[in-house]
């Protein structure tokens, strides 16, 4: 029986691949990197902002001296996007629904706490959370399964009553390793009550 819905946050309650490709790029460009929308969504997507600079020296050769301007200057550019970031009144509306319905509402997102609170809170989707986990409260971010079952141990629960909603192959791997139900989606357009309900 499914007691708990745990979010993944980008690309499932905030369709953010967008932000964050355009964010990155704008601190990369003060350096004269850049990286294509298809590596992106191809290599990058779901990555930590840490493990996306790593691979970028991997294959274009960035001197990892850069990683700590960079990382600043790419929460810099994200938090700017951010802060214009209307109401999403029909996920609003999902998780009002499923919170009256009793169910726990936890997000697990691979980006640091700042910019998640930030984006949960622009979104109005602050008040219908039980409470978040981002980069900063695990060991290992996605693709392990710590972020998961640390969201488990905290909620009481085993995998068996939660449904781990989620979208990169990166966080698909780190839900279904963390025994839980998947129920994946490709864009917060496929989060829907009536559909998530029926994988209940």
């Amino acid at each position: 029986m499914i007691k708990a819905i745990i979010f993944d946050l980008d690309g499932v309650l905030v369709d953010a691949r967008e932000i964050h490709y355009e964010a990155l790029n704008n601190a990369l460009a003060r350096y004269e990197y850049t990286i294509t929308r298809e590596e992106h969504l191809s290599t990058f997507d779901g990555m930590t902002t840490t493990k996306k600079l790593q691979l970028l020296t991997e294959k274009k050769g960035l001197s990892p001296d850069l990683y700590d301007n960079i990382w600043n200057a790419k929460q810099e550019e994200t938090f700017e996007i951010l802060r214009k970031l209307p109401p999403d009144e029909r996920i609003i509306n999902v998780l009002k629904k499923l919170k009256e319905d009793g169910y726990k509402i936890i997000v697990c997102s691979n980006s640091i706490r700042e910019s998640t609170k930030l984006m949960l809170l622009k979104r109005g989707f602050l008040e219908y959370i039980d409470f978040y986990l981002s980069n900063e409260e695990v060991i290992i971010p996605k693709p392990s399964p710590e972020m998961y079952l640390r969201a488990m141990i905290k909620l009481k629960e085993s995998p068996k009553n939660c449904l781990i909603v989620e979208d990169s192959h990166i966080g698909r791997k780190s839900a279904l390793d963390s025994g839980g139900h998947l129920f994946p989606v490709e864009n917060s357009f496929g989060v829907d009550y009536d559909k998530i309900k029926k994988n209940n």
